[in-house]
């Protein structure tokens, strides 16, 4: 089943009839300010991939985990969707804790590999009912509601898991915002995925990683062999993940982008709930219309949002350069002068 996820232009375009190009894409999460890839080479682009090219070594040092539990992905969707598929042939159908609300796609995955879902809202309610569960999922930070676990609740859920055998999954996609998760340390029960799209602004690279001990690793490491990064994706974040000037002029955009936008829109939405997690600012909503109605009045603006799959909250991403702020907050204006917010 197709779920529904940010992005679709080409849908948003037929639906109101308006430009392709004339849209101010919001929708999506990922960085506006893409990492300025250099020239690839040609042998870049004519050569197979090689396993020593110093991708992993890079990622290693940048993501501050051991190069031996790091395996690079073709887009984290990849894990997401492959390891419930594992769990099951390795330690059989089980208890899986997903949230409530966040990116929908885990949900997905786990159940069509005929494992048992069991929601919840938020972390606290997680770690009361971690002692019934077989394994976990937590984002982090989570994508739309922004909560984000501290390293003792981590750690905590990953110890109660372990004595089932239960694994950890934490999808870390928008971390780079915030301080960085080390891995090293942390039980050979936990799983960390992380991406290159979102921070860099690099999501057609397809590229991201999943970093742990435990045996469900090697089974996806297995099978990516030989060639499942393209030679173009792993040279390009060589570059991205070892360039730490540019990294920290990314935070500084994305920090003032993020108070920028949260403002704008605690301005707008007095009366609503309004969340922020680097990349992405969401707009929580009690009536259970208002998101979908102001969702389509942006649009007939050609400023794309994403609607919440409950109809409850709208997300935006980073409107980036001046005009794309200006045109965000003219809409916004308009919005409100309807009575709609």
């Amino acid at each position: 089943m197709a779920l529904n996820h940010g992005g679709r232009l080409r849908v948003a375009s037929a639906r109101y009839g308006i430009a392709l190009d004339a849209w101010l894409d919001l929708s999506t999460g990922i960085a506006p300010w893409p990492y300025p890839v250099p020239a690839v080479p040609s042998r870049v682009w004519a050569r197979l991939p090689e396993a020593d090219d110093g991708l992993i070594a890079t990622a290693a040092d940048y993501y501050q985990a051991p190069a031996g539990e790091i395996v690079a992905l073709p887009g984290s969707q990849f894990a997401i969707q492959a390891l419930p598929k594992a769990v099951r042939t390795t330690r059989g159908p089980a208890r899986i804790g997903v949230p409530a609300v966040g990116y929908t796609e885990h949900a997905q995955a786990w159940a069509m590999a005929g494992h048992e879902l069991v929601r919840y809202h938020d972390l606290a309610e997680l770690e009361g009912i971690a002692v019934a569960l077989d394994h976990a999922v937590v984002i982090q930070p989570n994508n739309p509601t922004a909560e984000q676990a501290d390293s003792d609740t981590l750690a905590g859920l990953a110890d109660e898991l372990v004595r089932r055998d239960g694994l950890l999954l934490v999808d870390a996609a928008f971390a780079d915002c915030n301080p960085g998760i080390h891995t090293t340390a942390w039980p050979a029960n936990v799983l960390v995925l992380r991406s290159v799209g979102k921070f860099f602004g690099l999501a057609g690279v397809r590229l991201g990683f999943l970093i742990g001990r435990a045996p469900e690793v090697a089974c996806l490491q297995a099978q990516l062999r030989p060639w499942g990064v393209s030679h173009p994706a792993r040279w390009i974040g060589c570059h991205a993940l070892a360039d730490r000037d540019w990294q920290a002029a990314q935070q500084a955009r994305i920090a003032a982008g993020a108070h920028a936008l949260t403002t704008r829109l605690e301005t707008v939405f007095l009366q609503q709930a309004v969340v922020s997690a680097g990349l992405f600012t969401s707009v929580f909503f009690d009536d259970g219309e208002q998101a979908g109605r102001i969702h389509a009045a942006l649009a007939e603006q050609a400023i794309w949002t994403r609607l919440g799959d409950n109809g409850r909250w709208l997300r935006f991403g980073l409107p980036g350069n001046g005009t794309a702020q200006t045109r965000l907050g003219a809409a916004l204006e308009t919005v409100a002068e309807r009575g709609l917010c």
